[in-house]
């Protein structure tokens, strides 16, 4: 992937403190349920590798399910910038 410089990078993750739980990506079909081959991901190596290759973050989200923010975040979205 090549991104030009002011160009952006958009990251969209289970939280990775949904995983630490024990929480795996999964979805339901007709055949059955599906779960994904997760590996855990701190945010840390998600900037860390941002930074090391160029990019600024930009934003930081953390989603809730029903937006109850007392509970653990479902979702981690980072936006990064090329320098």
């Amino acid at each position: 992937m090549a991104i030009k410089p002011n160009g952006f990078m958009y990251v969209g993750e289970l939280h990775p403190f949904k995983q630490y739980s024990g929480t795996k990506a999964r979805f339901d079909t007709p055949g059955g349920r599906h779960i994904i081959t997760c590996f855990n991901h701190h945010v840390s190596e998600f900037t860390n590798a941002a930074k090391e290759n160029g990019f600024e973050i930009v934003q930081l989200k953390e989603y809730f399910d029903e937006n109850i923010q007392s509970t653990l975040p479902r979702i981690l979205t980072l936006l990064f910038q090329k320098k």
